[in-house]
């Protein structure tokens, strides 16, 4: 069997807290998940994205809210329980030979979260990851922003999935912040 590529997005009810371990009650909630399994040449194996149902005490960020549009209520109703996902997603990283995602190191803490929560289990991945936020920062060489300059933050600002897209294939991202039309760019 050839190598085979896992692109996968999440969205959750806040950042995570990265002073503190992974299992600690004050980490953000995994709200959605999506995952592309893939060979070398793009050609797709297995696809799942799904609404999760968050765990108790989920307190829903304005911010997080904002950029998704999932509410705790609209989890419960509609999300698959969390160690569903959390099962589904930990099966098809380990068929992987790559992780890809944008702003990957996110996405991976986010599992790492929901693997420590619902599972009482330490998830690393056994393979290489790909970043696209970090792979095409210098490529698009975004200025960095008035903010990176006051806190004297060097190099380009980091450009996010839609500024990607726009960049390499000239056409805006659709749907962004939904976890399966960010993978789908993501690997891409």
């Amino acid at each position: 069997m050839s190598a085979l590529i896992l692109g996968y997005d999440t969205e959750t009810s806040n950042l995570p807290n990265w002073r503190e371990p992974s299992d600690h009650p004050s980490q953000p909630h995994l709200m959605q998940i999506a995952m592309i399994l893939s060979d070398v040449d793009g050609n797709e194996i297995e696809r799942f994205a799904s609404i999760v149902q968050p765990g108790r005490n989920c307190v829903m960020s304005p911010e997080a809210f904002a950029a998704h549009g999932i509410t705790i209520e609209r989890a419960m109703d509609e999300g698959i329980e969390a160690t569903e996902a959390v099962d589904r997603f930990m099966a098809l990283a380990a068929k992987a030979s790559l992780l890809v995602g944008h702003n990957e190191s996110f996405d991976r803490r986010i599992m790492r979260i929901a693997a420590a929560r619902h599972r009482g289990v330490k998830w690393e991945p056994t393979c290489e990851t790909f970043c696209t936020l970090n792979r095409s920062k210098h490529v698009i060489n975004l200025p960095p922003t008035p903010k990176m300059i006051a806190a004297g933050v060097p190099g380009p600002k980091s450009p996010n999935l839609g500024e990607c897209i726009q960049h390499f294939f000239n056409e805006p991202l659709v749907g962004a912040h939904d976890a399966l039309v960010d993978v789908e760019a993501s690997l891409r």
